[in-house]
């Protein structure tokens, strides 16, 4: 996935989250309400730095839809829970994706905002996850001798 399409899916999937996170927060008080809008907050700076770096790219950020289908019915504190242990999950593929297409702070950037999004999830009651990996590494060797 080339550098702005992934940028662009990230900023798409942030926007959703948004939404999510808009239903999900109606219905849960107290310590889960402050999460909440904790969540909210970081989740619109990360949509407003990946836009910012769609535009560095010479492309157009794509806008929010007015509404979106949401995976679960919110009817309760725990359905809440579920809905943004949902949206944040999938938001961590997504980063991933971005960090794989950018460089330097971007990246590093890219990758944090999948770990939050990720421990997010978890702090909503979802189960922890490895996250994408490759084939594993394998140890060196010993080294040759001398002799």
């Amino acid at each position: 996935m080339t550098s702005p399409a992934a940028l662009v899916a990230l900023v798409q999937g942030i926007d959703a989250a948004i939404y999510g996170y808009s239903v999900a927060g109606a219905h849960v008080t107290g310590a889960g309400r402050r999460r909440a809008l904790a969540g909210l907050s970081a989740l619109r700076s990360d949509r407003d730095r990946a836009a910012s770096l769609v535009v560095a790219g010479g492309s157009t950020p794509p806008g929010s839809a007015v509404a979106y289908t949401l995976p679960t019915r919110v009817t309760t504190a725990q359905t809440a829970r579920d809905l943004m242990s949902i949206v944040d999950n999938r938001l961590v593929g997504l980063a991933a994706d971005a960090a794989a297409a950018l460089q330097g702070g971007e990246r590093r950037w890219a990758a944090r905002t999948g770990v939050e999004a990720a421990i997010r999830a978890v702090t909503w009651g979802a189960p922890s996850q490895a996250f994408p990996a490759g084939p594993p590494v394998s140890s060196p060797g010993p080294s040759p001798s001398a002799g």
